[in-house]
Protein backbone atom coordinates (compact mmCIF):
# COMPACT_ATOMS: atom_id res chain seq x y z
CA UNK A 1 0.00 0.00 0.00
CA UNK A 2 2.86 2.17 0.92
CA UNK A 3 4.13 1.52 -2.40
CA UNK A 4 1.11 2.74 -4.33
CA UNK A 5 0.55 5.76 -2.39
CA UNK A 6 3.96 6.98 -3.10
CA UNK A 7 3.47 6.04 -6.72
CA UNK A 8 0.48 8.17 -6.44
CA UNK A 9 2.10 11.04 -4.86
CA UNK A 10 5.09 11.06 -7.18
CA UNK A 11 2.60 10.75 -10.58
CA UNK A 12 0.33 13.71 -9.52
CA UNK A 13 2.72 15.74 -7.50
CA UNK A 14 5.17 15.76 -10.53
CA UNK A 15 5.98 18.27 -12.55
CA UNK A 16 4.12 16.76 -15.58
CA UNK A 17 0.97 16.88 -14.39
CA UNK A 18 -0.40 20.23 -13.20
CA UNK A 19 -4.19 19.99 -13.45
CA UNK A 20 -3.77 17.07 -11.01
CA UNK A 21 -0.98 18.82 -9.21
CA UNK A 22 -3.18 21.73 -8.15
CA UNK A 23 -6.69 19.08 -7.90
CA UNK A 24 -3.95 16.70 -5.35
CA UNK A 25 -3.03 19.67 -2.95
CA UNK A 26 -6.68 21.28 -3.02
CA UNK A 27 -8.86 18.30 -2.37
CA UNK A 28 -6.01 15.36 -1.26
CA UNK A 29 -8.72 14.22 1.52
CA UNK A 30 -11.21 13.59 -0.45
CA UNK A 31 -9.05 11.89 -3.18
CA UNK A 32 -7.90 9.41 -0.62
CA UNK A 33 -11.68 8.92 1.12
CA UNK A 34 -11.59 7.51 -2.15
CA UNK A 35 -8.79 5.44 -2.29
CA UNK A 36 -9.52 3.57 1.37
CA UNK A 37 -13.23 3.52 0.55
CA UNK A 38 -12.45 0.95 -2.33
CA UNK A 39 -9.69 -0.81 -0.06
CA UNK A 40 -12.09 -1.17 2.84
CA UNK A 41 -14.96 -2.42 0.42
CA UNK A 42 -12.06 -5.19 -1.06
CA UNK A 43 -11.02 -6.13 2.46
CA UNK A 44 -14.23 -6.68 3.24
CA UNK A 45 -15.39 -9.01 0.22
CA UNK A 46 -12.41 -10.94 0.96
CA UNK A 47 -13.70 -12.02 4.79
CA UNK A 48 -15.47 -15.41 4.95
CA UNK A 49 -16.83 -15.26 7.94
CA UNK A 50 -18.03 -12.70 10.62
CA UNK A 51 -15.17 -14.25 12.98
CA UNK A 52 -12.84 -13.10 10.47
CA UNK A 53 -14.44 -9.99 9.41
CA UNK A 54 -15.01 -8.65 13.03
CA UNK A 55 -10.33 -9.47 14.24
CA UNK A 56 -9.92 -7.51 10.79
CA UNK A 57 -12.02 -4.52 11.50
CA UNK A 58 -10.68 -4.30 15.08
CA UNK A 59 -7.29 -4.38 13.83
CA UNK A 60 -8.17 -1.28 11.41
CA UNK A 61 -9.60 0.12 14.16
CA UNK A 62 -6.41 -0.03 15.69
CA UNK A 63 -4.71 1.45 13.32
CA UNK A 64 -6.46 4.22 12.52
CA UNK A 65 -6.01 5.15 16.65
CA UNK A 66 -2.55 5.02 15.91
CA UNK A 67 -3.11 7.62 12.79
CA UNK A 68 -5.49 9.76 15.43
CA UNK A 69 -3.06 9.91 18.26
CA UNK A 70 0.01 10.75 15.19
CA UNK A 71 -2.14 13.61 14.58
CA UNK A 72 -3.42 14.65 17.73
CA UNK A 73 -1.63 17.98 17.30
CA UNK A 74 -1.98 18.62 13.83
CA UNK A 75 -4.63 19.11 11.42
CA UNK A 76 -7.27 16.42 12.53
CA UNK A 77 -10.25 16.57 10.67
CA UNK A 78 -8.65 15.42 6.90
CA UNK A 79 -7.86 12.13 8.57
CA UNK A 80 -11.15 11.52 10.36
CA UNK A 81 -12.68 11.97 7.11
CA UNK A 82 -10.29 9.16 5.35
CA UNK A 83 -11.03 7.05 8.12
CA UNK A 84 -14.55 7.31 8.15
CA UNK A 85 -14.32 6.27 4.24
CA UNK A 86 -12.53 2.78 5.03
CA UNK A 87 -15.18 2.43 7.55
CA UNK A 88 -18.00 3.31 5.05
CA UNK A 89 -15.92 0.89 2.26
CA UNK A 90 -15.82 -1.65 4.56
CA UNK A 91 -19.30 -1.80 5.42
CA UNK A 92 -20.71 -1.94 1.88
CA UNK A 93 -18.85 -4.78 1.18
CA UNK A 94 -19.21 -6.41 4.30
CA UNK A 95 -21.59 -9.78 3.54
CA UNK A 96 -20.71 -11.42 7.01
CA UNK A 97 -21.32 -9.52 10.35
CA UNK A 98 -23.72 -7.26 11.91
CA UNK A 99 -23.30 -3.64 10.98
CA UNK A 100 -23.40 -2.18 14.46
CA UNK A 101 -20.88 -4.97 15.51
CA UNK A 102 -18.48 -3.93 12.85
CA UNK A 103 -18.85 0.08 14.22
CA UNK A 104 -18.37 -0.75 17.70
CA UNK A 105 -15.42 -2.81 17.11
CA UNK A 106 -13.54 -0.38 14.81
CA UNK A 107 -14.35 2.35 17.38
CA UNK A 108 -13.53 0.51 20.32
CA UNK A 109 -9.80 -0.53 18.35
CA UNK A 110 -9.23 2.84 17.63
CA UNK A 111 -10.02 3.99 21.19
CA UNK A 112 -7.87 1.19 22.40
CA UNK A 113 -4.82 1.76 20.41
CA UNK A 114 -5.17 5.47 20.65
CA UNK A 115 -5.09 5.53 24.50
CA UNK A 116 -1.94 2.78 24.69
CA UNK A 117 -0.07 5.05 22.78
CA UNK A 118 -0.86 7.98 24.52
CA UNK A 119 0.73 5.87 27.53
CA UNK A 120 3.40 5.04 25.90
CA UNK A 121 2.58 1.20 26.33
CA UNK A 122 2.93 0.70 22.98
CA UNK A 123 5.90 2.66 20.82
CA UNK A 124 5.68 3.18 17.17
CA UNK A 125 8.59 4.65 14.71
CA UNK A 126 7.94 6.36 11.87
CA UNK A 127 9.65 5.44 9.01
Amino acid sequence: MAYILYILRKRCLGRSVRMSNSFMLKSWAEFFFIVVLVIGFLISVRMGSAVMSYFTITLCGMMAGRIAYEQKNKIKMPYYIIMIGFLIGYLLGSFYGHTIVIVILFLLGAILSYNLHDKHIIKSKLF
